[in-house]
């Protein structure tokens, strides 16, 4: 691969190219398992307003019967199938994170993949190829941006997934070089993912997981069909890196240098708690207290937390001191904090609306505050350290100090937590059989000739 060789074209080579033999057994593993992961999310979010909307729109959108609308046992065109789930599939916002890429790289690939794999009826081994791909185009491109890329707006999980998306699609629609090239030009044009949801709680948080899994599947059939884009749409004058970079700082060796032999994506992280990544330290911290020390809350004086610049803008600014509603929640460090240190856990059932203004979380809100902790700064976007201290009224101290939170690849989940969060998840709508037997596919997918055989059992 020369340096003058356009980017779009290096991405376009590898998918080509790869077969599921080249990729190592941990890569494999970990793409299986984030389909786990993913799926759990589509299959029990069924129920909240933001999924119910999504495939009722996507319903009366319809289309030739394609792909599967998880939950509701009907086929639609596999864009608009993608739309949906996706957005179920981002709903709790329990999805893997990649910390360099400040992305959720999954959000996007896999409900593309999945929809275009039933389309097709591709074996498990060509949507793990897929899903590889697309995962470590969203890595490579997020990570390029040196973890400033929000500090412009934008939403990297969306605007990178764009790109991710294609190239799932494009490989699984058996794509050639020059078509792929174009699909991935194509995706340029339609990404989208503006941060103005963080300041009013917006579900347009979880559209940005549905947008881009379903114009990545048009630009992958606009390219089959002859549809061109520019080949050059990264790193060329007005494309993706200078565009959507804070202040055009970017580094373009992070996209291309190990490619195909480096897979950055399987280092992402898995979610312990349904809301924002950067959370999972302050709750790790809190948790860890409250197991270690048992403090009262009513005699708790007052609680710091130390973490990033980005952290903090992200999860402190004024509106998160008094949250509206639950995507306000999942993104409010206080109110966390609080609920935390309560309760002494942190699930799917933490993030309701009978929770938001509990008076309890209310009153203990009043003892947070926050700063800016230099070193922690330092490691980012590496790691997601942070610190919590507790004064009680007494004067004593309780403190935690968390290097990389759970879940973390320095940090892992064991196979077993990964499967039982997804049976917690799975179980709001699926009987027993039909969660175990989806745990059973989906660690033996590499063995299915058909992944439709998946959405027989999803409903």
């Amino acid at each position: 691969m020369g340096e003058s060789q356009p980017i779009s074209e290096q991405i376009a080579e590898l998918a080509v190219g790869l077969r599921y033999e080249d990729l190592p057994e941990k890569v494999r593993r970990r793409a299986a398992n984030l389909v786990m992961d993913l799926l759990g999310s589509m299959i029990g979010s069924k129920k909240i307003e933001s999924s119910r909307i999504a495939a009722e729109v996507t319903l009366e959108l319809g289309g030739p019967e394609e792909s599967t609308v998880i939950g509701y046992g009907r086929k639609v065109a596999a864009p608009n199938a993608a739309f949906a789930n996706a957005i179920q599939g981002y709903a709790f916002d329990f999805a893997d994170d990649h910390n360099e890429s400040n992305a959720h790289p999954s959000v996007a690939t896999i409900p593309a993949s999945l929809a275009v794999g039933e389309q097709l009826a591709a074996s498990g081994q060509a949507l793990i190829e897929a899903i590889a791909l697309g995962n470590e185009v969203v890595c490579r491109l997020g990570s390029a941006f040196l973890g400033k890329t929000y500090y412009q707006g934008f939403h990297p999980s969306s605007t990178c997934g764009t790109f991710g998306a294609a190239v799932s699609a494009a490989k699984l629609l058996k794509l050639d070089v020059q078509q792929i090239v174009h699909a991935q030009g194509i995706a340029g044009s339609q990404v989208g993912g503006l941060m103005a949801w963080n300041t009013s709680g917006s579900c347009t948080k979880r559209l940005q997981a549905g947008h881009p899994a379903m114009v990545g599947i048009i630009s992958a059939r606009m390219a089959q069909k002859g549809f061109d884009g520019p080949p050059e749409i990264f790193e060329g004058q007005d494309g993706f890196m200078q565009a959507y970079s804070f202040e055009r700082q970017y580094d373009t060796s992070l996209i291309t240098d190990g490619l195909g032999t480096e897979w950055t994506f399987a280092n992402s992280s898995i979610k312990v708690y349904p809301c924002c990544r950067y959370s999972a330290g302050h709750l790790d911290a809190c948790l860890d207290i409250v197991a270690k020390y048992h403090p009262d809350w009513r005699s708790i004086q007052h609680i710091q937390i130390r973490s990033s610049d980005y952290t903090i803008r992200l999860l402190a600014m004024p509106r998160k001191k008094d949250p509206q509603n639950v995507v306000d929640t999942q993104f409010s460090m206080p109110w966390q904090a609080a609920i935390a240190l309560i309760d002494g856990k942190m699930d799917a059932d933490t993030f309701t609306e009978k929770n938001i203004h509990r008076p309890d979380v209310r009153e203990l809100m009043k003892r947070v505050d926050w700063v800016v902790d230099e070193e922690f700064e330092r490691r980012y976007p590496e790691h997601y350290s942070c610190a919590v201290a507790v004064t009680m009224e007494d004067g004593t101290e309780c403190s935690s100090v968390i290097d990389d939170p759970k879940g973390d690849h320095r940090n892992p989940v064991t196979q077993e937590q990964l499967e039982n969060k997804f049976r917690g998840l799975a179980r709001r709508e699926l009987d027993e059989e039909r969660v175990e037997r989806l745990v059973t596919l989906v660690t033996n997918i590499h063995e299915m000739e058909d992944v439709g055989g998946l959405f027989s059992v999803t409903g």
